[in-house]
C-alpha cells in the first residue's frame, strides 16, 4: 500500500472547465495531473480568478486557494503555481516537479506565437481537429513573428486537421499555403494527395497535365497509395471487415454489427468536429 495518495479538499460537485483541452476537472489531483501533463498547453492566463474561486469554493481549500491568488496576476504565475501544488499537494515527488518547473521556463523562452502554436499542436495530437483549427486560425489572424518557417508550419497543421475532418478541398489549399511561405516537400505532396482525394479522377489527372512540375511527386504519392493498399490486409480494421462478411455469410449479427461501427465512426467524427469527447 505504499503508493496510496490521500486525496486533498473535496470532490467537486461542479467541475472546473478547461476550454484548452475540453475537459472537466473534479478534484485538486486531477488538477495536478492535467498540468503536469499538460503545461505546454498552458500559459500565465490560465492561473485566474475562476480557478481560484473553484479551488476555494468547489474542493474547500480556502488556504492554497487564498495563496494562488496573490501570485496569479504576476509574472511567472504558471510556475508559481506549480511550486504551490508542489509545497501543498502531494501527488508527485520533488523531482517531477522540479522537471515540469524546467519545461515551463523553456517554454516561456519561446516567442508567444511559437507558444500559441505549441498548445494548439498538443489539441491535434489529442485528435481535437476542430479545436486545433481555432487555435491556429487565431494565431494567423494576430501573428508578429515573421519567421515564414512558422507560419507555413501553422497553415500545414491547419492542412492536416481538415484532412482528418474530410475537408480535403480546404486541406489542399492550407497545404498550398505552407508551401507558398516555405518551400517543403512534404507540404507540396499532401496538396497533391488532398486534391486527389478532393477532385473528380478525370480533374485531377488535368490538374497534373496541365502542372508539369508536379509529375515527379504525383509519382512518389501513387507509390505509397499503392504501399497502403497492399498492407491493408494487415490492419486490423481489415479483419474486423472479414469478420463481418463471414457474419453476413452465416446469418449472424452482420447489420447490427454494422450499425455498431457506424455508430462509432460517427461518434469519433462528431468528437473531430466538436471536440467535445
Amino acid at each position: 500500500m505504499s503508493n496510496v495518495i490521500l486525496c486533498n479538499g473535496s470532490y467537486a460537485s461542479s467541475p472546473y472547465f478547461v476550454k484548452e483541452a475540453c475537459i472537466n476537472l473534479f478534484s485538486i489531483e486531477e488538477l495536478c495531473y492535467y498540468v503536469y501533463n499538460n503545461a505546454y498547453l498552458l500559459d500565465d492566463g490560465f492561473v485566474n480568478s475562476k480557478l481560484t474561486e473553484w479551488i476555494g469554493e468547489e474542493l474547500k481549500l480556502s488556504q492554497l486557494a487564498d495563496d494562488i491568488n496573490k501570485i496569479k496576476d504576476g509574472s511567472g504565475a504558471l510556475g508559481n503555481l506549480v511550486r504551490l501544488l508542489n509545497n501543498e499537494i502531494g501527488y508527485y515527488s520533488e523531482t517531477e516537479w522540479s522537471s515540469l518547473l524546467d519545461d515551463i521556463e523553456s517554454n516561456s523562452r519561446l516567442s508567444l506565437d511559437l507558444r500559441k502554436k505549441l498548445r494548439a499542436d498538443g489539441l491535434m495530437k489529442a485528435s481535437r481537429y476542430a479545436k486545433a483549427m481555432e487555435e491556429y486560425e487565431s494565431i494567423l489572424c494576430n501573428i508578429t513573428d515573421t519567421d515564414k518557417k512558422l507560419i507555413a508550419g501553422i497553415y500545414h497543421n491547419l492542412g492536416v486537421c481538415a484532412a482528418q475532418m474530410f475537408l480535403f478541398n480546404r486541406a489542399a489549399e492550407y497545404f498550398e499555403k505552407a508551401y507558398e511561405n516555405y518551400a517543403n516537400t512534404e507540404s507540396y505532396r499532401e496538396m497533391l494527395l488532398a486534391l486527389k482525394f478532393a477532385l473528380e479522377p478525370t480533374k485531377y489527372l488535368t490538374y497534373l497535365s496541365e502542372h508539369k512540375e508536379t509529375y515527379e511527386d504525383s509519382l512518389e504519392i501513387e507509390r505509397k497509395l499503392e504501399i497502403l493498399r497492399l498492407s491493408w490486409g494487415e490492419q486490423p480494421a481489415h479483419k474486423y471487415f472479414r469478420e463481418l462478411e463471414q457474419l453476413k455469410a452465416e446469418g449472424g449479427s452482420y447489420y447490427e454489427s454494422l450499425d455498431r461501427l457506424t455508430d462509432d465512426i460517427k461518434g469519433s467524427y462528431r468528437g473531430y468536429v466538436n471536440g467535445t469527447w
